[in-house]
């Protein structure tokens, strides 16, 4: 295996079976499924909605409507693939998300968060077919970012979407990413977990202030590049009497993942983003 970065130590070569897949280990959530049907059925479904929802109100009439909320244009984003050859529309007045593929659209139940989805359409898991690959955005805030990562790919006449939310993903980070910190050197040691080796990382914390905590799960990030998926975890540091985490010093492991012909994934061996974040 490849040296990650020159800071690394190997410290074994016996561990196994630490890949997780769609059927998981331990205690790994199993990833929401659901099956859309082509644009029409989703079309009839929402106009049958709609008009139970008329008879309601009509049924109702000692109850005072509510107004009709104005549709607003300035809240309807529309997301585009690096190539621009797909994008996601996202509709905040309806919280609806869908795929413009050419003259083909396609809706899709996915996170509607701050910073809007990522979107490739490539042949992900090696079938022959092309399917959509998203990462969604579940969550932002001040020091927090998670993101999910959606297979939508077509089945019949339906697509299928398997999702892998965040949670997924923090329990891959808890299972096999740890620290220790010696506070008279301010050495922080991240160990994670590979298939076959544990490696150490150590970084030297800039700074008087005392190390309180670690945080890995707020900062969840799914991306794309050259073509692959990837996963990354940057750590917070929480120092004393500060009361919130801080990233200027954050170690960043990351990890491709795999995609297999089942939507199954495997989060491959985690290495660290090197001090010119730029990736061996």
């Amino acid at each position: 295996m490849k040296q990650c970065n020159k800071k690394m130590i190997f410290m074994a070569a016996v561990m196994t079976g630490t890949s997780v897949g769609v059927t998981g280990c331990g205690n790994v959530n199993v990833p929401i499924e659901t099956v859309y049907g082509p644009p029409d059925m989703y079309e009839d479904a929402v106009d049958s909605a709609s008009e139970a929802e008329e008879q309601e109100l009509n049924n109702t009439s000692d109850e005072t409507p509510s107004e009709e909320q104005e549709y607003d244009e300035e809240l309807v984003y529309t997301y585009y693939s690096d190539d621009e050859s797909v994008s996601i529309v996202q509709d905040y007045n309806t919280d609806t998300s869908v795929i413009i593929d050419g003259d083909e659209e396609i809706p899709v139940d996915i996170a509607m968060g701050r910073y809007g989805p990522m979107i490739m359409k490539c042949d992900i898991d090696d079938d022959g077919e092309d399917e959509y690959v998203i990462s969604e955005c579940e969550g932002t805030g001040t020091g927090f970012s998670v993101r999910g990562l959606c297979i939508v790919e077509k089945d019949g006449d339906t697509y299928r979407l398997i999702k892998y939310d965040g949670n997924y993903f923090a329990q891959i980070i808890g299972d096999r990413i740890s620290y220790s910190y010696d506070a008279k050197s301010r050495i922080l040691t991240v160990s994670i977990i590979n298939e076959n080796e544990v490696i150490a990382y150590e970084e030297v914390l800039e700074g008087e202030d005392a190390l309180d905590d670690i945080v890995w799960t707020d900062q969840i990030g799914v991306y794309f590049e050259n073509g692959k998926v990837y996963m990354s975890s940057a750590s917070g540091l929480i120092f004393k009497d500060h009361g919130w985490a801080e990233y200027e010093q954050a170690v960043e492991p990351y990890a491709q993942i795999i995609v297999g012909t089942d939507s199954s994934i495997t989060v491959g061996d985690f290495c660290i983003v090197p001090d010119d974040g730029i990736k061996d």
